[in-house]
């Protein structure tokens, strides 16, 4: 009998259809991690998108809040957008296009000159003269091969134009989006959830509120330093600056590049000023004052702010800096209502934390 007994357990057809199911459930979820990660540069851009609607829904909300539809204040809000990227465009593309020819054809005596001036402080002239030259050989042949990144720029636009379209949609009719985000959790954990999009959703403001902030402190030192070494179009650069802050990582570029190469057209020593000058400022207000504001506005660590943005930029590159602040900000926020808050609060705590700087253990 007793045989008999170990034969029936050993195949317990329950035990099988559990086992069963473990390795679909699985087999299921290895399937899942795959797909999510070749898709992850898509889910990144929908992220992205939706750091823009949180942000326009802001606007959007307040004219819908008094009397207009939905659809008319999205309208409105992107028609304005489009407005200024439009004025911007149109007063800086045309100088760059007069400005820049004129600059890549100075450039090779501007590297022969530096080369002379080099040599004559550290001697060698000749040796320097030659490598500053194939250097300069070698930007002209690059400018004249930059149709082969036609490609990477059509993608670029067409990317671009996705982004708008999701965020357009996105804040036109959010409402059976956000039907569906709540509906997919357990009746629960709904109110957790409810409570980690919104606390997401207003560090998201908080770190538009920062970098505007920010951007308006690179405004002034803008201003203030171009006058001084006069570079025309201040008005035009002053305000790229202050737009610049809330593009991260290709902000440099879209607020240094385009008056060092215009300064560097009339004079080149005056253009590498400018470009030092906009990189100073962006390594001091990035590394300093930036983190700072992200922490006032944010109320999260800038240790954890700036791991964020590395780690991003070494998985995602360019489109992870992106997102970086505003995902550390919704990272924090799911954590704390899906798992710290499950726990009672500690009375101790700060005296435990003293105890642990002090060494009094």
């Amino acid at each position: 009998m007793s045989e008999e007994r170990e034969r029936a357990a050993r195949y317990d057809p329950r035990l099988l259809g559990t086992l069963a199911r473990a390795l679909v459930l699985a087999a299921g979820a290895v399937v899942v991690l795959w797909v999510l990660f070749e898709i992850r540069r898509v889910l990144l851009l929908l992220f992205l998108a939706l750091i823009v609607a949180l942000v326009l829904n802001v606007p959007v909300t307040w004219l819908e809040g008094r009397g207009h539809s939905r659809e008319l204040a999205t309208g409105v809000i992107f028609a304005g957008l489009a407005t200024v990227v439009g004025l911007l465009g149109w007063l800086v593309v045309p100088r760059l296009i007069g400005e820049v020819p004129q600059l890549i054809n100075q450039l090779p005596q501007f590297l022969v000159g530096l080369a002379n001036r080099a040599a004559a402080v550290f001697g060698n002239q000749s040796q320097l003269a030659r490598q500053l030259s194939a250097v300069a050989q070698w930007l002209l042949e690059l400018a004249s091969q930059m149709w082969r990144y036609a490609g990477t720029l059509v993608a670029s636009v067409i990317l671009t134009i996705v982004l708008v379209a999701m965020s357009l949609f996105l804040v036109s009719n959010p409402r059976p989006l956000l039907r569906g985000y709540l509906r997919a959790m357990p009746p629960r954990l709904r109110r957790p959830a409810e409570r980690a999009f919104a606390r997401g959703s207003r560090m998201v403001v908080g770190w538009v509120t920062a970098n505007l902030l920010l951007g308006a402190i690179k405004g002034v030192f803008t201003f203030v330093f171009l006058r001084w070494i006069g570079v025309g179009g201040v008005a035009v650069w002053t305000v790229l600056a202050v737009l610049s802050s809330l593009l991260p990582a290709v902000g440099f570029y879209l607020m240094a590049i385009p008056p060092s190469l215009l300064a560097a057209a009339d004079d080149p020593v005056r253009g590498l000023w400018v470009l030092v000058f906009f990189w100073a400022m962006s390594e001091f207000l990035g590394d300093f004052v930036a983190p700072r504001l992200w922490e006032h506005t944010m109320r999260l660590h800038p240790v954890y702010l700036l791991f964020m943005v590395i780690a991003t930029a070494a998985t995602f590159g360019v489109v992870g800096v992106l997102v970086a602040i505003p995902l550390a900000g919704f990272l924090k926020t799911f954590f704390d209502e899906f798992y710290l808050l499950r726990w009672p609060e500690d009375p101790d705590v700060d005296e435990q934390i003293e105890r642990i700087l002090h060494r009094r253990i």
